[in-house]
């Protein structure tokens, strides 16, 4: 046993040894269980691809899977807060919303939350347990031309 652990040792001394190259270990990942290289979906027309932001230009994304959205600032999916549809309805808990493609300010089109029912841009925020919080603004946002 001693011999071999001895022998791994060896066996990587070369690896590292020479400086400049790059090395990756992949442990406990094949094929079947690698991630999925676009775990997210993709919105036609958004230039930012797979992104969608709120009134205060927080990012976030809707897996292909479950239609559920992950939040980039905590690094986490909310499994209350979920497509309805493909075409973008959302749903979290009584509030309804939309994504839809809308005007930056750089004038590039981009998907973005809004309230359903007033098309006003909704602003999500984290509350101190790590819950999004979501407001209705009193601000539209410009359509795409």
């Amino acid at each position: 046993m001693a011999t071999n652990k001895w022998i791994s040792f060896l066996l990587l001394i070369p690896l590292f040894g020479c400086g400049g190259g790059e090395v990756g270990i992949g442990i406990g990942v094949n094929a079947e269980s690698a991630p999925d290289p676009q775990p997210f979906i993709a919105w036609t027309g958004n230039s930012s691809g797979d992104q969608v932001v709120d009134a205060n230009n927080d990012t976030f994304a809707f897996y292909a899977d479950t239609g559920c959205l992950y939040n980039f600032r905590t690094d986490l999916e909310n499994a209350q807060f979920c497509l309805n549809t493909p075409q973008g309805t959302v749903r979290y808990g009584a509030l309804a919303m939309r994504i839809v493609n809308a005007l930056s300010t750089n004038g590039a089109c981009i998907s973005v939350l809004v309230e359903q029912s007033t098309a006003n841009f909704v602003d999500i925020e984290v509350d101190p347990y790590g819950r999004e919080v979501v407001a209705i603004t009193s601000v539209r946002p410009a359509p795409c031309a």
